[in-house]
This record gives structure tokens, C-alpha cells and sequence, in this order.
């Protein structure tokens, strides 16, 4: 026990020497969420929670969270986690967050829509059989996507723009948000996205923020919760 307890705190310590956007270094103004360490003896009911400022290990109990789907990826060992307390009641935990199991490339297929194109001109049978066999492979579906990485950074997965060479293409390919940080808000992941946009006449970089809710998470499968609807992903190794 007291070689994990010295273990442990080497663990935090490590990750107190990043510089994260949020979390231990710069807590947003408002983010009501703790930071720390999943420990030994977490159940389905409860969580051993050590913080990554310190102390000793604290139980909080998560039937409750698990049974309104709050627990958001099983807390292993080790883990680095984000936990909201219950506001009516500190033994509880209203939300956990497996941040380390959130990391990782998440992606959904997405086909590329056929241009409308006007053909004043007649093919032969094998011409159009050539035709359509080149769109079907264009109209392959695509993986599209995010990465969320280490020290809240996030990277676009898929073709990250339309250049002049696709102009003349038969398809338009789908366009990822260029995602560059990511960072859990009270129980919620906001992403920041930053795109070329003319602002007074000018071409320069603008940043947006997405904001989803978590719906599901497993070892191989997200689901967030924009406000345009809700979003399935796959990890990608």
C-alpha cells in the first residue's frame, strides 16, 4: 500500500510538470471539475480519487453516475480522470471522465457528395460503364475526425481542404473541422477550432468553440452530443 501510495504521487507530480491549457497549471474560470488519479479500489460503485494537487485518496460514490450513464470510460489504476461532485452531496460523485481513455483518433465514415454536372453529350455503353465505375470509387466513404492528444492539443483527421485540383473533380469531399485543443468544462468537451476566415477585408485565422455533451464512450466507440444532433465515432489505431 504504501509503494502504490508512493507510486501514485510520482504520478502526479509527472503530470504536474506539463503545461496544460487547463487543469492543474490554469483552471478556466468557472470549470467546476477536479483533476487527479484514479486509485486502487475502484468498483462500479465507487471511485478512489487521489488529486492531482495532492492529499490523500478520496471515495466517492458513483452508483448514481453509473446509472444515469455519467461514468463516461471505466476509471483503470492509474488513470487520469475528471470528476464533478454532486453539489447536494460531496460523498458523490455526479460525473467521471476518463480523460486518458478519451484520448486517442476518433472518426466517422462520411461519403462524398456527387456535383451535379450537365453532359450535353452522349457516351458509348463502355464509356458509361467506365464513368460509373471511376465515380463509385470516388463515392468511397472516408474516415473524418479528430485526434485528442497530450497536453489538450487536438489534430483534424481527413482531407483538410479543397484545393483548385479538386475543382474539375465529380465530387465534393468532406472537410473536417481543423480542431486544435480540446478540454473538458464542466462535465462537457469543448473544442476549439481555428479556420482562415476575411474579417474588415482581411484573410486571417478566426477561433470557434464547439461544445458537446458526452452520450457513450467504450474502448472503441464515442458518442457526443452537439447542438446540430448527436455524433458516433470509432477509434482508429
Amino acid at each position: 500500500m504504501i509503494l502504490l501510495a508512493i507510486l501514485l504521487m510520482a504520478a502526479c507530480k509527472n503530470e504536474k510538470k506539463e503545461v496544460l491549457p487547463i487543469g492543474l497549471n490554469t483552471k478556466i474560470e468557472g470549470d467546476s471539475t477536479l483533476y487527479g488519479l484514479a486509485c486502487d479500489g475502484c468498483t462500479d460503485s465507487v471511485l478512489v480519487f487521489l488529486s492531482g494537487k495532492g492529499g490523500d485518496p478520496v471515495t466517492y460514490d458513483i452508483i448514481d453516475a453509473m446509472r444515469e450513464h455519467h461514468v463516461i470510460g471505466r476509471p483503470h489504476v492509474g488513470d487520469w480522470v475528471a470528476v464533478l461532485i454532486d453539489p447536494e452531496d460531496s460523498t458523490k460523485a455526479s460525473m467521471v471522465i476518463n480523460l486518458d481513455e478519451l484520448k486517442g483518433t476518433w472518426t466517422q465514415k462520411k461519403t462524398p457528395i456527387l456535383k451535379e454536372r450537365i453532359q450535353d453529350y452522349e457516351l458509348s455503353d463502355e464509356e458509361q460503364a467506365k464513368q460509373d465505375s471511376s465515380l463509385r470509387k470516388l463515392l468511397q466513404p472516408v474516415d473524418v475526425g479528430f485526434a485528442l492528444k497530450r497536453h489538450y492539443t487536438a489534430t483534424p483527421i481527413g482531407v483538410l481542404r479543397r484545393s483548385r485540383t479538386n475543382e474539375d473533380s465529380p465530387v465534393i469531399m468532406p472537410i473536417p473541422k481543423f480542431y486544435v485543443e480540446w478540454h473538458v468544462f464542466n462535465g462537457q468537451l469543448v473544442l476549439k477550432e481555428r479556420k482562415m476566415a476575411e474579417v474588415e477585408g482581411k484573410r486571417t485565422f478566426v477561433e470557434n468553440y464547439d461544445t458537446a455533451s458526452f452520450v457513450m464512450m467504450t474502448s472503441d466507440s464515442l458518442v457526443l452530443r452537439f447542438k446540430d444532433g448527436e455524433q458516433s465515432y470509432s477509434r482508429k489505431e
